[in-house]
């Protein structure tokens, strides 16, 4: 989608994003095995299919967390970067997601405030 210039949701640059689509594409190998790393610190061979979580929960842009939104930002740009966009465009986020970071809401005592910011962008 980002390839074509088509809506992409944040989520999918979050870490939580990043890491269900790798375990989605190591999914793809028929009978792949994949190491995990287990509660108690020991690492694991386990079926990938097994690890497919089909009930993932995509968290939609304006619910993200600060958090996930100060880490989807730089990957998406990275990706957008790969995939060729032009300069100007990408300055163009760079830009917009800057002054919301810098917003002064985004340092608000109410969240609610804080969160009108995600809803906007």
């Amino acid at each position: 989608k980002l390839k074509v210039g088509e809506y992409c949701k944040l989520y999918y640059f979050t870490n939580r994003g990043l890491n269900e689509a790798k375990k989605n594409l190591l999914l793809m190998e028929p009978q792949g095995m994949i190491l995990l790393l287990s509660s108690d610190g020991h690492q694991t061979w386990v079926n990938a299919d097994e690890t497919r979580n089909s009930k993932a929960i995509i968290t939609k842009d304006e619910n993200l967390t600060w958090e996930d939104f100060n880490e989807a930002a730089p990957h998406m740009i990275l990706a957008m970067k790969q995939q060729d966009w032009p300069e100007d465009r990408i300055n163009m986020h760079i830009s917009f997601w800057m002054a919301l970071q810098n917003h002064c809401l985004q340092h608000a005592f109410d969240t609610l405030k804080q969160r009108a910011l995600l809803l906007y962008q």
